[in-house]
């Protein structure tokens, strides 16, 4: 007689039981089916021995199909699959368990559910228990066709689960950030508008810039603080940050400034700052210290997060200027970061989009979205093929025209892509799929200060808000600053010219 234990089981069987290895493999993956079993032994053989924790088992697939029966006519069990997030969780715990095994996810594997378990209540779903019990039974015991039933719930909740997501989103800017999802379709089309702007007037002008070293660099922060009656906190603020070696200036080796301010592993908040040596290092520098101030209280509004030192770093240009940097190099390198942030927030636009007509109309529908896209590239062929036309009448090559017309297109692969790409990022970055937008919400906001430049209650406000940032949204601080009508009135684009701070 052979005693194993095989998951939360007891077994007994001889060497009569020619198939053991199947049993204890089924048994394995269905080990929640066992749970009532857990302090009994199930024997396999019938035995002399009387003992009421011994359960005889002679037939083990008709043992198992009445556990099972069991189990799915349970009410409390059949409860649970009128849940209507039901299989859009299944679907992200599985995506999550695939993702992790080469990368870290920001959403976690739910330890209550195992595996077992989530490929039962799928398998569940996915047969007609009443009518495919035997092909259900099948599967939980051999598991074979897994990819049929993944398959299945990707191609069947794929909106469902990114619908989930985007309520999840919705929920948290209501909570955090109401204004922003209140007035995000207004506010979205300035922010276009704003890019639009930036991408017409980037030169990607390629100046020798200054360099400069950190002593100087140290010598022209200290006048800038003073140009902007910065408290005398924050002088010693970075002198404490320098004394304790809390400043690391990081050599640029791959072009990217990577500049941060952050909390490192020791638990205290620091500053790093990308250098390659130029003028550019002031306009970072000053851009992670400004964070730095911010940061200081609670933290603030997801939207208004870079807003003070977007603004600071412009002034800091501004300030470049007045002591006598060539403009056309300082006004090259707002150009950039403002290119840069375009770059951050170009991946965002079909998601913001989505959280618009999530906001506006409820759930995306992929129908929907597919006639809009069709529409919008219909559009573009069109003014193509107009142009191709006015090409031909004045006898211009067409070549170049011809290529950007848009053949053969699947419209239903290209929706279910991009709605898999941001299901997937939700599950690597959580709310952080976000993170970009503020860069252009905070752009526009600073652009529309600085053309208050002749309001002399504006350096003492903007030092007020960067130590209180987080007790302001978008519209409280509108308001404060006076300019209120900045997401609901055309404004013209800022030139960055020579003025007095």
């Amino acid at each position: 007689m052979h005693f194993i234990q095989v998951g939360n089981v007891n077994l007994q069987y001889d060497d009569s039981i020619t198939d053991i290895e199947r049993i204890k493999k089924i048994i394995k993956l269905n080990n929640h089916l066992f749970l009532d079993y857990k302090d009994k032994i199930i024997s396999l053989v019938k035995t002399n021995e009387s003992n009421n924790n011994v359960i005889y088992v002679n037939n083990f697939d008709d043992f198992f199909e009445k556990m099972l029966n069991l189990v799915i006519n349970d009410k409390k069990f059949i409860s649970i699959f009128k849940n209507p997030y039901l299989l859009p969780s299944l679907y992200i715990q599985l995506l999550v368990k695939e993702i992790s095994k080469n990368s870290e996810t920001f959403i976690e594997t739910d330890d209550n559910i195992t595996d077992d378990m989530l490929w039962f209540v799928l398998a569940c779903k996915y047969f007609d228990c009443k009518t495919q019990f035997d092909e259900l039974s099948n599967f939980l015991k051999y598991r074979n066709d897994k990819e049929c039933i993944f398959e299945w719930l990707k191609q069947t909740q794929r909106f469902n689960t990114y619908n989930y997501l985007l309520e999840i989103t919705s929920n948290y800017l209501k909570e955090d950030d109401f204004y922003f999802y209140d007035n995000i379709d207004e506010i979205f089309s300035k922010m276009n508008e704003k890019n639009f702007d930036y991408i017409v007037s980037y030169k990607n002008s390629n100046y020798n810039l200054q360099k400069i070293s950190l002593e100087d660099l140290e010598n022209i922060f200290f006048g800038f603080l003073d140009k902007i009656k910065a408290p005398k906190e924050w002088k010693e603020k970075y002198i404490d940050l320098k004394n304790n070696n809390r400043i690391i200036f990081e050599e640029c080796k791959d072009g990217k400034d990577k500049s941060k301010c952050f909390i490192d592993d020791d638990g205290i908040r620091k500053i790093k700052v990308t250098t390659d040596g130029t003028i550019n290092v002031f306009i970072s520098f000053v851009h992670e210290f400004i964070h730095y101030v911010s940061l200081q209280k609670d933290m603030p509004p997801f939207s208004l997060s870079e807003f003070p030192s977007i603004y600071y770093e412009r002034v800091a240009a501004i300030y470049l200027i007045n002591i006598g940097f060539d403009e056309n190099i300082i006004r090259s390198v707002i150009e950039g970061r403002n290119n840069n942030n375009f770059d951050i927030y170009y991946d965002l636009i079909g998601i913001l989009l989505d959280i618009c007509r999530y906001n506006k109309k409820g759930n995306i529908v992929r129908k929907e979205k597919i006639e809009l896209l069709k529409n919008a590239i219909e559009s573009t062929n069109e003014c193509m093929e107009n142009l191709i036309n006015i090409f031909l009448e004045s006898g211009k090559p067409t070549d170049e025209l011809q290529s950007l017309i848009i053949k053969d297109y699947d419209y239903g692969k290209k929706v279910d892509n991009e709605c898999d790409y941001y299901i997937i990022e939700f599950i690597k970055n959580g709310l952080l799929v976000l993170d970009g937008y503020q860069y252009l919400t905070d752009s526009y906001l600073a652009d529309s200060v600085l053309k208050k430049e002749d309001d002399d209650t504006i350096k003492d406000k903007m030092v007020f808000i960067t130590e209180n940032l987080s007790n302001f949204n978008i519209k409280t601080i509108s308001k404060y600053l006076g300019i209120e009508d900045t997401f609901t009135k055309k404004s013209k684009r800022l030139t960055l010219t020579k003025k007095k701070i």
